[in-house]
């Protein structure tokens, strides 16, 4: 409700031109709850200052401690860049502003523009601002909104949860964790897994009221890891959601990240854990693919792969899904490690038809024909 009233709020305001003109530089106008003059030019300033940084995707020590960056960096890159089109931007807004323990202040901060002549709000973000030397830095709220959650720890991954929590699905999840760790030859990574119930509470605990900047807001439909890696954030009400695990394990856990060809990659997400939130498993996904054929009999398989995130059957990218109808047959005829040739293919993919060709015998000639035999009932 309160999310609501501000939405419209907001757009009252912008629709009757009342929001002070002010610059990310200047004086935004701070109306703290605590009436102290020099509090309020002191995170008037820092927070012009951290405001431009977050614009520039130039973060300092000044405003940001570097190992909170890292630790909430998918919070500090959602930031990033914001404001960065002057045209489609207004300066932001400071919305509300109260005092919390330790002198520090929870502030939420809205960044609104127009689009096509109309009012837009691109975001709504709370931050904290904590004293540091003669200023203030800023942080994710993070830790703050998620510190009445549950924990349960189980082997190498600690749960952390708001509601109810399915020790049998999480245990699935433990044990594919140490079993990709064997697979791959890496390390069993020690997780903490945040299972938030929804979306919405995923990115409130992140400090993300709302936001409209972008159509696919979170990585890997909704399972990603922050902290370098540490710590894996779903919100799919799912203990087991292995789909945005598994790249994300490879990229911090292996060498040569920059080689890895992602479209595959996440072919092995789609054969291990089902297609994003759908979880559409590989039955499933190919008798998709074969109604697809039905209704289209001219179609390419090879035209389509290489359309990439551009091809869809059933709302699926379907460069993903046919990597994982390959990835699944050089699994059973070659086994683990020759399909896990094909992850290494170059971050442009310029070498996956070459390894294709020696794993698997396919090329760009018979691919489509490869790819009508993987989809037969």
């Amino acid at each position: 409700m309160i999310k609501t009233l501000s939405i419209i709020l907001l757009t009252i305001l912008l629709s009757n031109g009342l929001f002070a003109q002010v610059s990310v530089e200047r004086n935004l106008n701070l109306e703290l709850a605590e009436k102290d003059s020099l509090t309020s030019v002191k995170i008037e300033k820092a927070l012009n200052g951290f405001l431009t940084e977050a614009q520039e995707k130039n973060y300092s020590e000044k405003y940001v401690d570097s190992t909170h960056l890292f630790k909430y960096e998918f919070f500090f890159n959602k930031l990033a860049g914001i404001g960065k089109d002057s045209k489609e931007y207004n300066r932001p807004l400071v919305l509300k502003s109260y005092q919390v323990e330790n002198g520090n202040y929870r502030l939420t901060v809205g960044f609104t523009g127009q689009q096509k002549g109309q009012p837009f709000i691109y975001q709504i973000t709370e931050l904290k601002a904590v004293p540091y030397k003669d200023h203030y830095r800023f942080y994710c709220p993070f830790e703050d909104n998620t510190k009445h959650f549950k924990s349960k720890s189980i082997d190498n991954v600690t749960y952390y949860y708001s509601y109810s929590f399915n020790e049998t699905i999480a245990q699935k999840f433990v044990d594919f964790t140490q079993e990709l760790a064997k697979l791959t030859k890496g390390p069993i990574p020690q997780l903490d897994y945040y299972s938030f119930n929804s979306l919405n509470e995923l990115l409130k605990s992140y400090g993300f009221l709302y936001s409209a900047r972008q159509c696919n807001f979170l990585c890997y439909d909704l399972g990603f890891t922050d902290n370098e890696g540490n710590t894996y954030i779903t919100g799919t009400d799912n203990e087991n959601y292995v789909f945005g695990f598994i790249g994300d394990y490879l990229y911090y856990n292996l060498p040569n990240r920059d080689k890895i060809y992602w479209p595959f990659v996440q072919g092995l997400s789609t054969y291990y854990g089902g297609y994003g939130l759908s979880y559409d498993d590989m039955t499933a996904l190919k008798s998709q693919f074969r109604q697809e054929l039905k209704s289209n009999p001219d179609i390419n398989f090879l035209d389509e792969f290489e359309k990439g995130r551009k091809s869809n059957i059933n709302r699926h990218f379907s460069h993903y899904v046919m990597s994982a109808f390959l990835f699944e047959e050089v699994l059973n005829k070659k086994g683990f490690d020759e399909a896990f040739k094909l992850v290494y293919s170059e971050n442009d993919g310029s070498k996956f038809f070459e390894n294709l060709n020696q794993v698997l015998g396919v090329s760009e000639k018979n691919f489509h024909k490869t790819i009508l035999k993987l989809i037969e009932e």
